[in-house]
């Protein structure tokens, strides 16, 4: 699968979905929760910077 169906495919899988936690257990990892259970892993091969922006 290429990389931007992957990223619409997990647009279209999260959409209206609320955050209710975000989990860092490790420097290379990033866990969010959603209010309906669902949970989105990120891992990687180096330390994550994670970066909020708001409009």
């Amino acid at each position: 699968m290429a990389l931007e169906e992957e990223a619409e495919r997990a647009t279209s899988m999260l959409l209206g979905r609320v955050v209710k936690h975000v989990s860092r257990f490790r420097e290379q990892e990033v866990v969010i929760e959603f209010d309906d259970g669902t949970r989105l892993f990120v891992d990687a091969a180096a330390p994550l910077e994670l970066s909020i922006t708001l409009p």
